[in-house]
């Protein structure tokens, strides 16, 4: 099996915003929840920062905010104009915006998505997720994290839990598209994301049959997305991981309220280290 990724490996960050006042922007007084600061950095650099550090990344593409808005954020401008990253338009919802980019560039595929309120991404995760997605050979692969891990660190955390026999799973905001015709997914995902809060609405679209046995607990992860697959004809692979802080996104201002203290609770885990090693 490959120890890494096939590359080039292109990374999509969706920073686009929906109408609206968003509350995380309001609570912290800044135009967008994607320049809500974390550790006294705005988390869309937070994430750009971590795909730049990551030896799987090649290239990386901004897909939001506004134009305006980038020429407004020196930082931003800066990265776009030094040709450090790329920058496109962002389409109403995020599914629109990957299929949008996919019509657009299908030349950067393999591609990881994520977005940009994912503010305790890291390069660990990027590539645990990206070696993972390359040795189960998928077309899609979709990350996750079991519900009991992320409860479990994070109690006070409330994350949206999609349950299957065996237990539930949060989502990472983190794909792999692997191959053109992942776009497939993509489609089906545009017509879905109204009903990504609604588990059972979602389930639905694969057949009573599926929709009944998630009901009762008796459909497991593997045999939903097997089922997918086959409608779709290409291969859907789960890749859970180990991190729970990889299902943590700032939904909300408690959310920015948690990712603050936990970028806080490392850094002076780092700091401690680090003044430790020059002590002995």
């Amino acid at each position: 099996m490959p120890n890494s990724p096939p590359g080039p490996i292109t990374a999509l960050v969706l920073a686009g915003a929906r109408p609206g006042l968003d509350p995380v922007a309001e609570a912290v007084g800044v135009p967008l929840k994607v320049l809500a600061p974390v550790g006294g950095v705005p988390m869309v650099e937070r994430v750009l920062r971590t795909l730049e550090a990551s030896r799987f990344i090649e290239q990386r593409v901004l897909c939001g905010p506004s134009w305006e808005m980038v020429q407004a954020q020196a930082f931003l401008q800066e990265l776009v104009e030094t040709n450090q990253i790329r920058w496109v338009a962002p389409h109403q919802g995020p599914s629109l915006s990957v299929y949008s980019f996919l019509e657009q560039a299908p030349q950067d595929l393999p591609l990881l998505v994520t977005t940009a309120d994912h503010a305790l991404l890291t390069v660990e995760m990027v590539e645990y997720f990206l070696r993972e997605a390359s040795k189960a050979e998928a077309d899609v692969a979709v990350a996750l994290v079991p519900y009991l891990l992320v409860s479990k660190a994070y109690p006070q955390s409330k994350r949206t839990v999609i349950r299957f026999q065996g237990g539930g799973y949060c989502g990472c905001n983190m794909f792999f598209l692997g191959h053109e015709k992942a776009k497939k997914l993509v489609e089906f995902w545009v017509q879905v994301e109204s009903e990504r809060k609604h588990p059972l609405r979602l389930i639905r679209r694969l057949g009573w049959a599926m929709l009944i046995r998630y009901v009762l607990g008796l459909l497991s992860l593997s045999d939903a997305l097997r089922e997918l697959s086959q409608r779709m004809g290409l291969s859907i692979k789960e890749i859970i991981l180990p991190f729970p802080e990889a299902a943590i996104d700032v939904d909300t201002p408690e959310d920015l309220v948690l990712v603050e203290q936990i970028v806080r609770k490392n850094q002076a885990y780092t700091q401690g280290r680090q003044q430790g090693k020059l002590i002995d």
